[in-house]
């Protein structure tokens, strides 16, 4: 029986090929959101007010080029602790790709919808889109773990650590997200703050002269 893409084995020497296609996807997405902000004066207005009118816009690209940011940055650390990549790992990391991808457009469902039950509609939307990408992250680390992936100078204190912040980072977006049934815009601050809480706060780090 012929064998699919996915079960083959592991191969050395591709994981700079897949950190570049990522790295590729993360800018072009990171891109798309300021195609969203537009500033557009109507006649006899003057552009200080269309820039208030805009400000949703300008807010929401912001909270969404931090997080795409702060993602690639985690992306690059993360992958400089591999040794090889397998096919389950491709994938994986593809289906972060593809919700990083996603976030423009409940970016602009965000910036449209401040407000009411369409509003809290929208926050769903994309606090559930950063929800999945920390689960992505959270199978991206697993499978590098389960597969002997890793560099074998990683130590297990580091790999306690990281599998640690991961799995907050699920439950505190997830958090996160249900706060829009409070207020829309509750959701936006405390996904924004996490995202602020992993870059600036302590990190674990490999206990090898490799890295």
């Amino acid at each position: 029986m012929a064998r699919g893409w996915w079960s083959g084995g592991a191969q050395r020497g591709d994981a700079a090929r897949l950190e570049a296609f990522s790295d590729g996807v993360l800018a072009i997405a990171i891109t798309l959101l300021i195609l969203e902000v537009r500033v557009e004066p109507e006649e006899g207005e003057s552009l200080a007010h269309a820039l208030g009118h805009a400000m949703p816009q300008i807010v929401a690209y912001a909270a969404s080029f931090l997080q795409i940011g702060i993602m690639w940055a985690n992306h690059h650390a993360l992958f400089r602790t591999v040794r090889q990549v397998d096919q389950i790992l491709l994938l994986a990391n593809l289906l972060l790709l593809g919700f990083v991808s996603f976030l423009p457009l409940p970016t602009r469902l965000v910036a449209e919808h401040t407000a009411g039950a369409d509003g809290r509609t929208a926050m769903l939307l994309y606090g559930g889109t950063l929800t999945a990408c920390a689960v992505m992250f959270n199978a991206i680390w697993w499978r590098l773990e389960r597969a002997g992936l890793l560099l074998e100078s990683i130590d297990a204190a580091f790999r306690r650590d990281v599998g640690i912040r991961y799995v907050i980072g699920v439950f505190g977006y997830l958090v996160a997200t249900l706060l829009c049934l409070i207020a829309p815009w509750l959701t936006l601050l405390a996904t924004a703050l996490l995202a602020l809480v992993f870059v600036l706060g302590p990190s674990p780090r490999p206990a090898t002269a490799a890295l």
